[in-house]
């Protein structure tokens, strides 16, 4: 099998994986869902699962990153843009296209569970390196500055996203957490003395 092939067959196990467990647990409850179960309905073998994740928890939690790193994927960059402007704008499209909504459901899955919360905070993390990354593919000629910029406004929009979905119990929308990016990127514009991008 060429390396192309089967990085795309191992992509796509681990993503229905991730997506079995999800729908599972948001149907039937995390407490009422067992490995057994997702991989049943998956049809692998258990074994595979286990190369894959290491228990139900990282398998709900990795949802996330699929669906965001599919996102990624989609996303067009406005020509012309600072750096800042990229990640706002980047933002936002994840934002609109709902690719945070499984954010928010497993999110809100982490707080009646603590046992997922570090699983939670590995995807974020996970997401925002990606974030960060596809920002930085487009800027090919980025210096030093425009990477530290990158990343720091990945980095706190990262606190920003994290304090809306556990901790605040404000999981209200995507409305809110909107407002919130585009209220943080704004500060981090005057902060750093470049223009951020208009609040559409």
């Amino acid at each position: 099998m060429a390396p192309g092939l089967r990085d795309a067959k191992r992509t796509a196990v681990a993503q229905r994986l991730a997506a079995t467990a999800f729908d599972q647990v948001r149907e039937r409850g995390f407490g009422e869902v067992t490995v057994d179960d997702v991989v049943a309905e998956a049809e692998v073998s258990r074994r595979t699962f286990s190369n894959y994740y290491s228990c139900k928890e990282a398998a709900v939690a990795a949802v996330v990153v699929h669906r965001v790193e599919a996102a990624l994927r989609e996303w067009q960059p406005p020509t012309a843009a600072d750096p800042l402007t990229l990640v706002s704008d980047l933002v936002d499209h994840q934002i609109r296209v709902g690719a945070f909504g499984s954010l928010t459901e497993v999110a809100a899955l982490a707080v009646e569970h603590p046992q997922l919360v570090p699983f939670v905070r590995e995807a974020q993390w996970q997401l925002w390196v990606a974030v960060g990354d596809r920002v930085l593919d487009v800027l090919p000629e980025a210096g030093d500055d425009d990477v530290e910029t990158v990343r720091l406004a990945v980095g706190a929009l990262f606190g920003i996203v994290s304090a809306n979905l556990i901790g605040s119990g404000d999981r209200s929308g995507a409305g809110n957490l909107r407002g919130a990016v585009h209220r943080g990127i704004a500060r981090l514009g005057t902060g750093l003395g470049r223009p951020a991008a208009s609040e559409g």
